[in-house]
């Protein structure tokens, strides 16, 4: 009797010295600023519009960014490589529907997101890599994101464009900014130098016309308020070749393409591990305190015991005698 007597209070006096510790040293462990995570899972957004356009054809037309963290990585920065692809059409095979591939290397910033020095940029159709100035946010935005417009990266632009706040939603149990982006029609020739800006068009029975890639786009983008991971992407794209003037001559690639919302789910989802600051010194001050007491309480209740286990066995001795 004695013995259960004493271990209940020296199981919650080791409850709550373990429940101090572990606080103690659970933010080594859990994200408590928002910075981007190294072991995440869902790192590919995928967007597909069923009645998309090719030139002159109606096809689907998938855009799919795919971010892979690499060395070097630490406290501050990480290596990342975002694979950008554009299919377009219903072959068999994603080879033969490919439009464009191309894959941007550079460090990013765990905190901003931002690049942290120049985006090395690579084509598999068999174009020479080039450097690009980093500039604004692509794929993550600040930790603790604020109701205000960002510089937003626009990979055919190679360069920003702002993206307003418009409005905040629940996803998978977090908080999540919504943004919208808006790129005017804007010649690419004149941006930057590549091979694919400009071609010359011949009809037949006229002069041929030298005609140049425009780009427009408008897109909604869902952002992790805490870590700034954007969990959620909806383009609408429009490519076409238009004169010196920007009379549209030749139809690109054009598409209003959405993710799933499961896909949306899921990449909001795995981000449960990471804290804000506030919530993170919250949770730590509230176990430290839950420990402490149990800590305490058990340590009242076995000297409570022991005295009581002392009395009776002078009672019990004095009955003796």
């Amino acid at each position: 009797m004695l013995f259960r007597l004493r271990i209940i209070p020296i199981l919650l006096v080791g409850l709550g010295v373990a429940l101090m510790v572990g606080a103690g040293v659970a933010p080594r462990f859990l994200l408590g600023d928002g910075r981007l995570p190294l072991d995440l899972e869902e790192t590919t957004w995928t967007m597909e519009d069923p009645q998309g356009r090719y030139g002159e054809e109606t096809v689907p037309v998938t855009r799919q960014l795919h971010l892979e963290l690499q060395g070097p990585a630490d406290e501050e920065s990480v290596g990342v490589r975002v694979g950008d692809t554009l299919r377009a059409g219903d072959e068999e095979s994603d080879f033969e529907n490919l439009v464009t591939a191309e894959t941007w290397s550079y460090t990013m910033n765990r905190l901003s997101g931002e690049p942290e020095g120049p985006m090395s940029l690579r084509s598999i159709m068999g174009l020479p890599s080039t450097e690009v100035e980093g500039a604004g946010h692509w794929l993550k935005f600040p930790a603790d994101v604020g109701q205000h417009s960002y510089d937003v990266f626009d990979p055919a632009l190679r360069d920003v464009a702002p993206a307003e706040y418009v409005g905040e939603e629940e996803i998978a149990g977090r908080t999540v900014y919504v943004f919208e982006q808006t790129v005017a029609p804007t010649n690419l020739a004149e941006a930057y130098a590549d091979l694919r800006n400009t071609k010359v068009i011949a009809e037949e029975g006229e002069d041929p016309v030298r005609a140049f890639l425009h780009h427009s786009a408008s897109r909604r983008i869902s952002v992790d308020q805490i870590s700034g991971f954007v969990v959620g992407m909806d383009e609408k794209v429009d490519n076409y070749y238009a004169d010196a003037e920007g009379q549209r001559l030749e139809d690109g690639v054009s598409y209003d393409a959405r993710m799933a919302p499961e896909r949306v789910d899921a990449m909001a989802g795995q981000l449960n591990a990471v804290f804000s600051q506030e919530q993170s010194r919250a949770v730590t001050i509230g176990v430290i305190v839950l420990g402490a007491i149990l800590a305490v309480g058990g340590l009242v209740w076995l000297i409570l015991a022991f005295r009581s286990a002392r009395r009776a066995e002078r009672e019990d001795g004095e009955v003796a005698e």
